[in-house]
């Protein structure tokens, strides 16, 4: 199975991917929308304004899987 931040990376553009520890951010759009509903753990996504530029983001808990190989 594909990580989802894999995918993300592939189709996404880098300023429309974020993190914070093992969340990742998914700007809201066509792309992301489609990963996040073929995504396994989808009842955990919620989505967030950003308070810098009042974009619609995806917050996925735990799926930035980089975090955990630290």
């Amino acid at each position: 199975m594909n990580e989802i931040y894999d995918l993300a990376k592939e189709s996404m553009q880098p300023d429309e991917i974020g993190t914070h520890c093992s969340d990742l951010y998914l700007l809201k759009n066509s792309i992301s929308e489609k990963l996040v509903s073929q995504y396994e753990f989808r009842c955990n996504v919620k989505t967030f304004r950003s308070q810098s530029d009042g974009k619609v983001w995806f917050d996925i808990p735990f799926a930035y899987y980089p975090y955990f190989k630290k």
